[in-house]
Protein backbone atom coordinates (compact mmCIF):
# COMPACT_ATOMS: atom_id res chain seq x y z
CA UNK A 1 0.00 0.00 0.00
CA UNK A 2 1.09 3.25 -0.84
CA UNK A 3 2.07 5.28 1.87
CA UNK A 4 1.61 8.86 0.61
CA UNK A 5 -0.81 11.58 0.77
CA UNK A 6 -1.71 14.44 -0.82
CA UNK A 7 -4.30 16.97 1.11
CA UNK A 8 -5.70 20.25 -0.82
CA UNK A 9 -7.07 22.17 1.56
CA UNK A 10 -10.06 24.24 -0.29
CA UNK A 11 -12.26 26.72 1.23
CA UNK A 12 -13.59 30.66 1.96
CA UNK A 13 -11.39 33.07 3.06
CA UNK A 14 -10.68 33.32 6.96
CA UNK A 15 -12.29 29.70 7.47
CA UNK A 16 -8.44 28.73 8.70
CA UNK A 17 -6.95 26.39 5.97
CA UNK A 18 -3.64 27.57 6.41
CA UNK A 19 -3.89 26.83 9.94
CA UNK A 20 -5.20 23.51 9.47
CA UNK A 21 -2.28 22.47 7.10
CA UNK A 22 -0.08 23.73 10.04
CA UNK A 23 -2.40 21.87 12.24
CA UNK A 24 -1.72 18.73 10.22
CA UNK A 25 2.27 19.41 9.57
CA UNK A 26 2.34 19.78 13.15
CA UNK A 27 4.73 23.10 12.60
CA UNK A 28 3.86 26.89 11.15
CA UNK A 29 4.81 26.04 7.21
CA UNK A 30 1.98 28.22 6.15
CA UNK A 31 1.51 31.47 6.75
CA UNK A 32 -1.22 31.58 8.73
CA UNK A 33 -2.29 35.17 10.49
CA UNK A 34 -6.31 37.05 10.98
CA UNK A 35 -7.11 39.52 8.35
CA UNK A 36 -9.55 41.20 6.45
CA UNK A 37 -8.51 39.94 3.17
CA UNK A 38 -7.12 36.14 2.04
CA UNK A 39 -3.41 35.87 2.86
CA UNK A 40 -2.63 32.90 0.70
CA UNK A 41 -3.03 34.44 -2.97
CA UNK A 42 -0.93 31.63 -4.70
CA UNK A 43 -0.83 27.84 -4.17
CA UNK A 44 2.12 26.18 -2.20
CA UNK A 45 2.43 22.83 -0.93
CA UNK A 46 4.61 21.73 2.28
CA UNK A 47 5.38 17.90 3.05
CA UNK A 48 6.18 15.68 6.16
CA UNK A 49 6.54 12.72 7.00
CA UNK A 50 4.09 11.68 10.34
CA UNK A 51 2.95 8.54 11.17
CA UNK A 52 5.01 6.82 8.91
CA UNK A 53 3.27 8.25 6.06
CA UNK A 54 4.80 11.25 3.14
CA UNK A 55 1.86 13.74 3.99
CA UNK A 56 1.68 17.18 1.42
CA UNK A 57 -0.46 19.31 2.16
CA UNK A 58 -1.13 22.05 -0.83
CA UNK A 59 -3.13 24.99 0.63
CA UNK A 60 -5.16 27.47 -2.15
CA UNK A 61 -6.47 31.23 -1.94
CA UNK A 62 -9.65 31.80 -0.65
CA UNK A 63 -12.55 30.77 -2.87
CA UNK A 64 -14.59 33.17 -4.14
CA UNK A 65 -11.67 35.37 -4.40
CA UNK A 66 -10.48 37.10 -7.54
CA UNK A 67 -11.31 34.11 -9.79
CA UNK A 68 -9.16 31.93 -7.48
CA UNK A 69 -11.53 29.15 -8.89
CA UNK A 70 -10.22 28.91 -12.27
CA UNK A 71 -6.69 29.31 -11.05
CA UNK A 72 -6.92 26.47 -8.36
CA UNK A 73 -9.09 24.27 -10.95
CA UNK A 74 -6.36 24.63 -14.26
CA UNK A 75 -3.85 23.91 -11.60
CA UNK A 76 -5.28 20.51 -9.89
CA UNK A 77 -6.18 19.66 -13.74
CA UNK A 78 -2.71 19.74 -15.32
CA UNK A 79 -1.72 18.15 -11.54
CA UNK A 80 -4.00 15.75 -10.62
CA UNK A 81 -1.96 12.94 -11.95
CA UNK A 82 0.80 13.27 -10.46
CA UNK A 83 -0.69 13.00 -7.34
CA UNK A 84 -1.11 9.75 -5.58
CA UNK A 85 -3.61 9.09 -2.78
CA UNK A 86 -5.21 12.70 -3.25
CA UNK A 87 -7.95 13.93 -0.46
CA UNK A 88 -9.76 17.25 -0.26
CA UNK A 89 -10.68 18.74 3.02
CA UNK A 90 -13.29 21.56 2.21
CA UNK A 91 -12.98 24.00 5.35
CA UNK A 92 -15.98 25.42 7.00
CA UNK A 93 -15.54 27.60 10.22
CA UNK A 94 -17.93 26.75 13.35
CA UNK A 95 -19.98 29.57 13.16
CA UNK A 96 -23.16 30.54 11.35
CA UNK A 97 -23.55 28.93 7.89
CA UNK A 98 -24.06 31.70 5.62
CA UNK A 99 -25.05 32.02 2.02
CA UNK A 100 -21.39 33.52 1.26
CA UNK A 101 -20.24 30.39 2.90
CA UNK A 102 -22.26 27.98 1.14
CA UNK A 103 -21.94 29.12 -1.85
CA UNK A 104 -17.45 28.98 -1.09
CA UNK A 105 -18.48 25.30 -0.54
CA UNK A 106 -20.73 24.33 -3.63
CA UNK A 107 -17.67 26.85 -5.69
CA UNK A 108 -15.22 24.29 -3.94
CA UNK A 109 -17.12 21.14 -4.72
CA UNK A 110 -17.39 22.26 -8.29
CA UNK A 111 -13.55 22.32 -8.20
CA UNK A 112 -13.45 19.00 -6.92
CA UNK A 113 -16.10 17.20 -9.31
CA UNK A 114 -18.45 14.54 -9.02
CA UNK A 115 -15.58 11.74 -9.32
CA UNK A 116 -12.97 13.23 -6.79
CA UNK A 117 -15.98 13.93 -4.29
CA UNK A 118 -15.71 10.28 -2.98
CA UNK A 119 -11.87 11.65 -1.78
CA UNK A 120 -12.99 14.30 0.00
CA UNK A 121 -14.06 15.42 3.64
CA UNK A 122 -15.71 18.28 5.07
CA UNK A 123 -13.21 19.71 7.86
CA UNK A 124 -14.19 22.11 10.48
CA UNK A 125 -12.23 24.37 12.25
CA UNK A 126 -12.49 26.22 16.09
CA UNK A 127 -13.74 23.35 17.26
CA UNK A 128 -13.22 24.95 20.49
CA UNK A 129 -16.25 27.08 19.47
CA UNK A 130 -18.42 23.95 19.84
CA UNK A 131 -17.92 24.08 23.78
CA UNK A 132 -20.09 21.21 25.10
CA UNK A 133 -21.91 20.76 21.54
CA UNK A 134 -20.67 17.79 19.29
CA UNK A 135 -20.30 18.37 15.67
CA UNK A 136 -23.14 16.11 14.76
CA UNK A 137 -25.27 18.39 16.64
CA UNK A 138 -23.74 21.23 15.43
CA UNK A 139 -24.18 19.81 11.65
CA UNK A 140 -28.15 18.76 12.19
CA UNK A 141 -29.63 21.82 14.47
CA UNK A 142 -27.98 24.23 11.81
CA UNK A 143 -30.67 27.14 11.62
CA UNK A 144 -31.00 27.49 7.86
CA UNK A 145 -30.75 23.67 7.50
CA UNK A 146 -27.97 23.63 4.94
CA UNK A 147 -25.35 21.72 6.33
CA UNK A 148 -27.17 18.41 7.18
CA UNK A 149 -27.77 17.81 3.69
CA UNK A 150 -24.18 19.33 2.64
CA UNK A 151 -22.71 16.56 5.00
CA UNK A 152 -24.51 13.67 3.22
CA UNK A 153 -23.45 14.86 -0.27
CA UNK A 154 -19.64 14.15 1.40
CA UNK A 155 -20.98 11.03 2.41
CA UNK A 156 -21.10 12.32 6.10
CA UNK A 157 -17.46 12.26 6.23
CA UNK A 158 -16.57 14.99 8.08
CA UNK A 159 -13.58 16.01 10.66
CA UNK A 160 -13.31 18.82 13.41
CA UNK A 161 -9.68 20.62 14.55
CA UNK A 162 -9.16 22.74 17.02
CA UNK A 163 -6.52 24.74 15.21
CA UNK A 164 -5.36 26.51 19.02
CA UNK A 165 -5.25 22.94 20.60
CA UNK A 166 -2.01 21.61 18.32
CA UNK A 167 -1.06 18.34 19.24
CA UNK A 168 -1.04 15.38 16.57
CA UNK A 169 -4.03 13.64 18.52
CA UNK A 170 -6.60 15.37 16.28
CA UNK A 171 -4.43 15.03 13.39
CA UNK A 172 -3.78 11.03 13.71
CA UNK A 173 -7.90 10.71 14.20
CA UNK A 174 -8.30 12.07 10.65
CA UNK A 175 -5.60 10.00 9.31
CA UNK A 176 -7.61 7.14 10.63
CA UNK A 177 -10.75 7.98 8.98
CA UNK A 178 -8.67 8.67 5.56
CA UNK A 179 -7.52 5.30 5.92
CA UNK A 180 -10.83 3.82 6.64
CA UNK A 181 -12.30 5.67 3.58
CA UNK A 182 -9.57 4.44 1.30
CA UNK A 183 -10.28 1.16 2.54
CA UNK A 184 -13.99 1.15 2.12
CA UNK A 185 -13.09 2.60 -1.51
CA UNK A 186 -10.60 -0.18 -2.30
CA UNK A 187 -13.27 -2.86 -1.58
CA UNK A 188 -16.01 -1.36 -3.17
CA UNK A 189 -14.04 -0.97 -6.42
CA UNK A 190 -12.56 -4.57 -6.31
CA UNK A 191 -16.27 -5.97 -5.37
CA UNK A 192 -17.43 -3.76 -8.40
CA UNK A 193 -14.70 -5.22 -11.14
Amino acid sequence: MDQSLTIILLGHTGTGKSASGNTILGQAMFESRRALKSVTTEISEKSKVLFGKQISVIDTPGILCDGSEEKIKTYFQEQLQSFRNVLFLVVIKIDRFTDEQKRAVEAAMEVIGDQELKNSFLLFTRGDDLDNMTLEDFINEDPQGSLPPLAEKFGRRYHVFNNKEGGQKQVRSLLDKIDEMVTLLSLLTSLWA
